[in-house]
């Protein structure tokens, strides 16, 4: 009898079980079913071999699993994106942009994400809270920092600004870099958000050096601009090693300018001053403050007297010591309810004593509205100083113009006609005020002549000679004060003192030129010189000496009002409801708040760059470490 012959695994069976295959290329005997990894020998019956396999139990499970899950391949974007999905990874990143520019939480994106797939038919949208806040952190800040930090390539010197401040138990150091680009303009950028364990000198020092490193601009730091603390530059005088300020210049071994912040100067010169009158007002607005504060019964019977006095009841509003910017709308309100919560302490039988002795003196109205008037005369200024883009070499004209005023009011021995009249009617009653506000009127603004004066002398010399760059006055713009310019800067910027005139003399040809029209349109001197260089650019001219000159006065910050602004922002993005993030999130937020674009602008930006598209895109973006973005 002939053997049985043996039956072979071919392109037919193959067809008919796709999810069959040879364990080896080149045995057609030995085959492993795919679905359920089990192996076995087709070379018995062929087709029944297979049928018999597909009825074990082993089998069964492996294809009903398989029914009820899906590919792992699912769970994972491809490698090499296509157009709809350049498409799509825009969608997301414009979505996950427009959620932290407008104070969104990331969670907010899971409903978005739904509504999306379901009203717009965009059934691939899945951007949902983790996505969000991956695409944020791990592409979109990373992205942002990298652009800042080619721009700053081109930036010949920067400034530092750096500032602490507290959210709960973490201490919270933003370091914020400014620049001036001839074809850009002013640029405050933050280059880290992070947190220390203290704020001692040593820790801000350290925590400065090593982002000027990471960025490398060690070469390029000019000044350092803070706060006027002990700390940062060693008291009024600028003395001592042990501050910011010294041990940067020691570790860097070059000089640094300090420029403190003139907008707090301003603060506490008013606030040093006011202590000198014989009523306290700050202290009386705080405790105002807290006396009705969350207490319902209180607020309700004030409004029966505000009522009966005929003025209109408002909320008293709070003053926090450290910005004494809100001091003035909280005096408004006290004055335009003054009859009213006079009315209410004096009827009361248990009320703060310091309260009652406020409105039971016959001063106490005058001197809330000598203070109202002083106050909106520097929050004039202050306002000016703060200014985002105001250089530290424009705060000359303004501080003058403030003390020009206050010594003014002095000489003149100045009152408005409100507190006349206040003064009219108590001398009437019998009270001699007169001489004894006038008298200390006379202290207040000494005080705050002094003050300022004696916190804004360092590095005055070097800006007085930048005046110029003003160009608000014909006759001060002179080839002698540029001069004098460079000799005073002679220790950061390197001309060619022979090309420096000669770009100087075209200048100032323009400069002639343009003056009646930038008067009459009241152009920012910022876009002045951005349409002088846009000229020069025009006509082919180089101008790089006198540049060099222009981006070190613009690189020098008026205020630190910048770091302010971030920690405004920090709050409105850090609140209790969303106190979960960490730091890392929080600063990559920030970093995307300020990059500038408006969401369209943002789409419009990215919508061709591939290579950020494709981080988008990726599944990298999960597993990103510290490392990774760098």
């Amino acid at each position: 009898m002939a053997p049985k012959r043996l039956c072979h695994f071919n392109e037919n069976l193959q067809k008919e079980f796709p999810f069959i295959k040879k364990q080896k290329h080149n045995d057609d005997f030995n085959v492993q079913c795919t679905t359920c990894q089990g192996t076995f020998s087709v070379s018995h019956g062929g087709r029944s071999d297979i049928n018999d396999h597909l009825k074990s139990q082993k089998h069964k499970l492996a294809s009903r699993a398989s029914l009820q899950s899906g590919k792992v391949s699912n769970f994972f974007s491809k490698l090499i994106p296509d157009k709809n999905d350049f498409a799509l990874a825009a969608r997301e990143a414009t979505f996950a942009y427009h959620t932290v520019i407008h104070n969104q939480s990331f969670r907010s994106m899971t409903c978005t994400s739904d509504l999306i797939r379901q009203l717009l038919n965009d059934k691939k949208f899945t951007c949902a809270k983790t996505k969000t806040r991956e695409i944020i952190v791990n592409v979109i800040s990373p992205y942002i920092v990298d652009n800042i930090v080619k721009e700053l390539r081109s930036a010949k010197f920067i400034s530092v600004l750096v500032d602490g401040s507290n959210h709960k138990s973490i201490k919270l150091v933003p370091i914020l870099v400014r620049y001036f680009l001839p074809d850009v303009g002013i640029k405050n950028k933050i280059l880290e958000f992070s947190n220390l364990p203290g704020e001692t000198s040593d820790l801000i020092t350290k925590k400065i050096i090593d982002v000027l490193t990471k960025f490398g601009l060690k070469e390029k730091i000019v000044a350092l601009s803070a706060d006027n603390t002990n700390t940062n530059f060693g008291g009024v005088a600028r003395k001592g090693k042990n501050n910011v300020h010294t041990k940067l210049q020691t570790e860097l071994n070059k000089k640094i300018l300090g420029l403190g912040c003139c907008a707090h100067i301003l603060h506490n010169a008013i606030q040093c001053a006011s202590d000198s009158l014989p009523i306290d007002v700050e202290a009386i607005t705080v405790k105002l403050f807290g006396y009705f504060h969350i207490y319902t019964v209180r607020v309700e019977k004030l409004k029966e007297f505000c009522e009966f006095a005929d003025v209109q009841y408002r909320d008293i509003l709070a003053h926090t010591k450290t910005r004494w910017l809100s001091l003035s709308p909280a005096i408004d309100r006290i004055i335009l309810m003054f009859s009213g919560l006079k009315s209410y302490f004096l009827s009361q039988d248990s009320s703060p004593k310091i309260l009652v002795d406020f409105f039971k003196n016959d001063k106490a109205l005058l001197y809330m509205k000598f203070i109202q008037s002083m106050l909106r005369l520097f929050n004039n200024y202050i306002q000016k100083i703060e200014g985002e883009h105001i250089s530290a070499f424009e705060l000359i004209d303004i501080l003058s113009s403030l003390i020009n005023n206050l010594e003014n009011r002095k000489n003149e021995h100045f009152i408005n006609s409100e507190i006349e009249n206040i003064i009219k009617v108590l001398e009437e009653e019998g009270c001699s005020i007169k001489k004894e506000f006038d008298t200390g009127s006379q202290i207040f603004f000494d005080l705050c002549i002094k003050y300022i004066q004696k916190w804004t002398m360092s590095n005055q010399t070097l800006l007085t000679e930048l005046d110029w760059l003003n160009l608000t006055k014909k006759h001060t713009v002179t080839w002698q004060n540029a001069k004098n310019t460079l000799n005073s800067l002679s220790e950061f910027v390197v001309v060619n003192e022979d090309d420096y005139f000669d770009e100087f003399m075209s200048f100032l040809n323009i400069f002639q030129e343009k003056f009646d029209e930038w008067t009459k349109n009241s152009t920012s001197l910022e876009q002045k010189w951005l349409q002088i260089f846009k000229l020069f650019k025009e006509k082919d001219v180089g101008i790089s000496n006198l540049a060099a000159v222009v981006e070190f006065a613009f690189c020098l910050p008026g205020s630190n009002a910048s770091i302010e602004r971030v920690f405004s922002l920090m709050t409105s993005t850090w609140t209790d409801v969303r106190n979960q993030m960490d730091v890392a999130t929080v600063e990559s937020c920030l970093i995307t708040k300020t990059y500038g674009l408006s969401c369209m602008e943002f789409h419009d930006e990215i919508i061709k760059n591939q290579s950020f598209l494709k981080n988008v895109h990726s599944t990298q973006k999960y597993t990103m470490t510290a490392e990774d973005k760098v």
